[in-house]
């Protein structure tokens, strides 16, 4: 990991924690001050930062979501699904708190109206499989549907084999 892509890590997981820019500066604050929380007598053993990033590069030790090679991750598989509406579940696979961007995957099951809902940035649904409706539209695994900023879903709906979609808001 370089230097720059750690800051990155670092500035993700603060804003990631952080609730208001006050936390946030403080989050960053002290995340400056830890390099000089060992004193000078603390000295690591040889090989030790060629060994924990081996270890980190290996895929059952990282986490559900991480930073590696300056780019985000999100490893679905190692994620729970959270119940939305019934029969209805979501994972969050990415969400910028500031800007209110995500991505997110939703899983409907059969016959299902999905809640309605405005659209205060752009929306892209693409559907991964099964069918579901937008409106009066069919969709099939591989259809896509953008909503603009601004407009609102009052009727999404799954079909008789439900639906799994990915849906971005940027």
């Amino acid at each position: 990991m370089t230097r720059g892509s750690a800051a990155m890590e670092l500035d993700a997981l603060i804003d990631d924690l952080a609730e208001t820019d006050e936390e946030r500066k403080l989050m960053g604050r002290a995340a400056g001050l830890l390099a000089y929380a060992t004193g000078e007598s603390a000295v690591p053993s040889p090989g030790l930062r060629e060994r924990l990033l081996a270890r980190l590069a290996e895929p059952a030790n990282r986490p559900a979501q991480f930073i590696a090679e300056s780019s985000f991750f999100a490893r679905s598989a190692g994620m729970e699904w959270t119940p939305l509406a019934p029969g209805i579940d979501i994972k969050i696979l990415f969400a910028h708190q500031q800007s209110g961007a995500s991505t997110v995957l939703v899983r409907m099951g059969p016959n299902l109206q999905f809640p309605e809902h405005p659209h205060a940035l752009i929306e892209d649904l693409y559907l991964i499989s099964g069918e579901a409706w937008v409106g009066e539209v069919p969709m099939a695994a591989g259809d896509y549907c953008r909503a603009e900023a601004g407009t609102a879903h009052n009727d999404v709906r799954s079909g008789a084999t439900g639906a799994l979609a990915v849906v971005v808001s940027r």
